[in-house]
């Protein structure tokens, strides 16, 4: 699973296949939802608005996607889309070409989300914060799609919601520490393949692999990152060494009252 997303204030200089990107931020599509101004750096969660990276033409842009994808055939007004919709921030590999919200996006309209990292909850409690080594950014495969509310009362918070989902696979050896979801992250060719238009279904099944990285890195952070309102540093702050890359079992979570003392 997928539920927390962190990202970086500016999107840091990006580099695929060893071409760097050239990326600006796309113009607001008219009438978009007014929620989508406000920028969530810190804990970002299900319904809160993300950086995303489209395609057009040879063209990668920027653009604020809402975390939990609103299909463009939903019916109802904001809120009760939204209350449809609470549970589709992830789309898993296995069903992405089956489901109906997920089916048209992931042949039409693929995006990444380049983060800082993401939150993982080994036991429903306790938070680990997932990222590489260095803090470089991270690129998760996503889809997306645009819905617009018909309804008057929804015409000034704006009617036009556009929205993505991360798709997740099985974990790698690493992440199998602490879920048995994880996002898919993509480099090089294949984060350009991504984005490509006109990509065939085997073409992008090929692409749904586990990630390995030795870069990879989690350590133990505070609570503070189960409060969907905290949107500080503290959720990323480690209150515990890194989890090492050896072994293969699951991360056991030691009762402890003050887990800050494993630092010294």
């Amino acid at each position: 699973m997928c539920g927390r997303l962190n990202q970086f204030a500016n999107i840091p200089a990006l580099s695929l296949a060893g071409k760097k990107l050239h990326i600006e931020r796309r113009k607001k599509k008219k009438d978009e939802d007014r929620k989508s101004e406000a920028q969530v750096i810190n804990n970002i969660c299900p319904t809160d608005y993300a950086d995303v990276l489209t395609m057009e033409g040879d063209e990668i842009g920027i653009e604020r996607m809402r975390f939990g994808l609103v299909p463009v055939w939903a019916k109802g007004s904001k809120a009760e889309v939204a209350k449809k919709f609470a549970l589709t921030f992830n789309a898993r590999c296995e069903s992405v070409f089956e489901l109906a919200s997920y089916r048209g996006p992931i042949l039409r309209q693929r995006c990444l989300i380049p983060v800082r990292g993401w939150h993982e909850w080994p036991d429903r409690t306790t938070p680990y914060f997932i990222h590489r080594i260095n803090d470089a950014p991270l690129l998760l495969a996503a889809i997306w799609d645009v819905w617009e509310s018909p309804y008057p009362e929804d015409f000034e918070s704006g009617a036009v919601v556009t929205s993505m989902s991360v798709v997740t696979t099985p974990p790698g050896r690493y992440m199998a520490k602490f879920h048995d979801r994880s996002p898919l992250i993509l480099e090089g060719e294949s984060a350009l393949a991504w984005m490509q238009p006109g990509m065939q279904a085997d073409d992008l099944r090929a692409l749904f692999k586990p990630y390995e990285s030795e870069h990879l890195e989690a350590h133990r952070v505070s609570t503070a990152a189960n409060q969907a309102r905290n949107k500080s540093e503290e959720v990323l702050r480690p209150i515990a060494p890194p989890v090492p890359q050896a072994g293969d079992e699951p991360v056991k979570v030691e009762d402890d009252s003050n887990p800050q003392l494993k630092l010294f």
